[in-house]
């Protein structure tokens, strides 16, 4: 196998990570109007044990009457605002994750008379001092004492950063965080993002998410308050008694005034942008949360893992039921996944029953002996029971349909049909590890003894068997273009050389079990031709992806590119059993709604067709360890410890725009590099990509329309990636330019060294 590699110094760094996360347990149904109900199954995982941990526990929107509290909190102290003790809706404490952890073991929830969802949620971090944490939104708030303008204050609360957010002067849109901030800020008169400076009595929200909304337009306590929005000013208030065109809260108490910018006042600084704490993005910060129900509510709930590198939020999720062979949606909404892969899509099944075929026959006590049970056949775990054919025949059309029985209070369960005989029995068999209790029946009084079986007095009816319909989750990505560039960083470089690497393990006749993956997934995700083989044919497909040549799949949609297991399913794919696994790509996953429990949950575990990899795929559970199934809130990819630095110039240069990229590997043996190249299609139109490389690597320079895919690739061992490595991109203007800044952007950068490991490119 020329151009593979031969030399081999190193094995593949695991993909599987562990670290810091928090864990929920499955959904499950509650009872109405009932108290102290266990609600455990909550944990933090992988903290320091010595560390002190800020955790908030939360219902988010519980209906009316429903609580919870902690039975034990030995160890804890409460958050400003906040006491251990008495029911809550929400609590937010500080301990180590011992006694956080012990504290969540005795969680408790009381429900009220009102049914509906019970979503509980989990967030945990290290205590940051000085800044205190809103378990219902999952923002943090830092108050500021140092008096400042309102002005100022909102420059200055814009020009902080806390944990990966941007910050900006706190907004108060609910009564909820109005409390928030009077309970845990001890100062008065604090600036809080308001003002009618544009235009008097048009009061608008200046700062965070909810930049440029209007809460009311007039003047005065109740005067122009549009309703939706959040007001709470204090008697005459606002007035603008001498051009007060700013706002403040806890006057007088909880409410709002309005006060002119000359004033010097404390303020908040406020990080988050998001209004579902599972979609928080914070580094360093882990959050978890599960929905339960008040009451019995036939429920379909998913726990989709993408892994820690895709953004859930981008994708949305349709129900879909199978009938006559077409799969169809439901209803046309589409639910989009929190930011740990979670949504609900009850609201959208199709409850209603249809005929799956089967028959159930059912009995009562009756006069004549209708039924016969034969003696217990311990060898193949059954009973052979002979129903008299006289009871069935003009009724059931199709004996063979008969796939259910309820027989006295012996057994009520699924049969295996035997056989029909119109002139004596029609036999059906029950396996169960279990033997009837005769003697112990209800019934007894109609079972009679005869010796090696026994004859029932029964009465037969028979009835069709309703079944939900097969159902599927469907998921759709926001829009084509995103998938792609999304596509563009899943399948890159690193998993090309891996994929060549790998192979090139298989020994001089493909015989030997490689070296490089962990993993049977990978095998799987490598097998792009899906034939069950992973061989020279794939690899070479994936480089021709990466160059540019061909794509890997005939279409680029999600149903094509992306794979769904369940996640048990998943957890049991390993090296040796892959080839015989399903390994087709799909964006619907199939499920039943015929699992005898109400409160369904289902776990589901995503990969994709050439994440060799698996830097964008849900973490296998082995060996009784998991993986983070919670997604890390980090902005940044799978932690390296290697890196090699590049550096981009752009430039004019008779009257084509440059741009030049040069690499330095530093002390690498590099032998792949993969850069994404953002570009301006309205005003630069694409030309060519020259390359600068020493040896004879595999370059590659792919238009896919508003970006660049360019880099090279070594698959020989002759050769590494120098610093005299250089891309020169060239592009020519549609219309003269007066300035370049701004269209031209590196997104996604990839690069690998021999060793087959991944190398975090580092842009000057």
């Amino acid at each position: 196998m020329k151009h593979l590699l031969v030399t081999l110094l190193f094995l593949l760094i695991s993909f599987l990570g562990f670290g810091q996360s928090v864990s929920a347990p499955d959904s499950k149904s509650f009872l109405p109007s009932t108290t102290g109900q266990d609600a455990s199954g909550f944990s933090l995982n992988g903290f320091s044990s010595t560390a002190t941990l800020l955790a908030s526990i939360s219902l988010v929107n519980p209906p009316s009457g429903t609580t919870f509290y902690l039975n034990t909190t030995t160890g804890l102290t409460a958050a400003s605002g906040f006491t251990l003790a008495g029911n809550k809706t929400r609590l937010v404490v500080t301990g180590t994750m011992a006694n956080i952890n012990t504290a969540l073991v005795s969680l408790k929830v009381n429900t009220g008379s009102v049914t509906g969802n019970v979503a509980l949620s989990v967030a945990a971090t290290v205590n940051p001092t000085g800044y205190f944490y809103n378990g219902v939104n999952g923002h943090f708030y830092r108050p500021i004492s140092t008096g400042a303008t309102y002005t100022n204050a909102r420059t200055l609360a814009s020009q902080q950063t806390f944990k990966g957010q941007t910050g900006y002067l706190v907004t108060i849109t609910s009564a909820d965080e109005d409390a928030f901030i009077y309970n845990n800020v001890p100062q008065n008169q604090i600036w809080f993002a308001l003002t009618d400076e544009v235009t008097e009595g048009r009061w608008v929200i200046d700062a965070g998410p909810e930049l440029g909304t209007v809460i009311k337009t007039s003047n005065g306590q109740t005067a122009g308050n549009i309703q939706g929005q959040y007001n709470n000013w204090a008697g005459g208030e606002p007035n603008n008694s001498g051009n007060e065109d700013y706002a403040v809260t806890k006057w007088n108490g909880t409410q709002w005034n309005d006060l002119p910018n000359g004033f010097v006042n404390p303020y908040v600084i406020e990080f988050g942008t998001w209004t579902n704490p599972d979609n928080a993005t914070f580094t360093e910060f882990y959050t978890n949360s599960v929905t339960h129900t008040n009451g019995d509510v036939l429920t379909a709930r998913f726990n989709i893992d993408f892994g820690s590198n895709v953004d859930e939020t981008k994708f949305t999720a349709k129900a879909n039921t199978f009938v006559n062979n077409v799969w169809s949606t439901t209803t046309n909404t589409s639910r989009t996944l929190s930011g740990l892969g979670k949504v609900d899509i009850t609201n959208d099944l199709d409850t209603v029953k249809i005929s799956n075929g089967g028959t159930k026959a059912s009995t009562t006590a009756g006069q004549v002996e209708w039924c016969v049970i034969y003696q217990y056949d311990a060898t193949n775990q059954r009973y052979r029971i002979g129903i008299d054919s006289r009871e069935v025949n003009g009724i059931v059309s199709t004996p063979s349909s008969i796939s259910s029985l309820q027989l006295f209070d012996l057994w009520n369960g699924p049969v295996t049909f035997g056989s029909y005989d119109p002139n004596g029995w029609t036999e059906v068999y029950v396996y169960t590890s279990t033997q009837f209790n005769f003697a112990g029946s209800s019934y007894s009084a109609n079972i009679r003894n005869g010796g090696g079986f026994y004859g029932l007095q029964a009465e037969f009816t028979f009835s069709s068997i309703q079944s939900y319909k097969q159902h599927g989750i469907d998921l759709s990505y926001i829009n084509q273009t995103d998938l792609n560039t999304l596509y563009n960083s899943i399948v890159t470089v690193s998993d090309v050389f891996i994929a060549f690497k790998e192979l090139s393990n298989g020994g001089i006749f493909g015989n030997e079990s490689g070296n490089e993956f962990t993993s049977g997934i990978q095998y799987m995700n490598a097998d792009v031709d899906g034939n069950g083989s992973f061989n020279e044919a794939d690899t070479y497909k994936l480089l021709q992806y990466l160059t540019g040549v061909a794509p890997l799949t005939q279409y680029s949609t999600l149903t094509y590119l992306m794979k769904l297991y369940g996640k048990s399913e998943y957890d049991a794919i390993t090296k040796t059993n892959w080839s015989t696994q399903f390994n087709a790509t799909r964006s619907l996953y199939p499920f039943s709604l015929n699992t005898a429990t109400l409160n369904n949950t289902y776990n589901v575990s995503a990969t994709w067709i050439g994440d060799v990899n698996l830097s964008h795929s849900a973490q296998q559970t082995v060996n009784g360890i998991s993986a983070n199934s919670v997604r890390a809130m980090s902005l940044s990819t799978n932690s390296v410890s290697n890196q090699i630095n590049a550096s981009i110039l752009s430039e004019v240069i008779n009257g084509k725009v440059v741009v030049n990229i040069s690499v330095d590997p530093l002390q690498q043996e590099l032998v792949g590099t993969q850069f994404q190249l953002n570009y301006d299609n309205t005003k630069l139109k694409f030309e060519k990509v020259d390359f600068i490389t020493k040896g004879n690597p595999t370059n590659y320079g792919t238009n896919r329309g508003s970006y660049i895919s360019l880099g090279s690739l070594i698959t020989n061992d002759g050769f590494v990636l120098d610093n005299t490595t250089e891309y020169r991109i060239i592009f020519t203007p549609i219309n003269p330019l007066t300035d370049i800044l701004g269209l031209t952007s590196i997104s996604t950068t990839d690069a690998v060294n021999r060793a087959g490991n991944q190398l975090k490119i580092k842009l000057n």
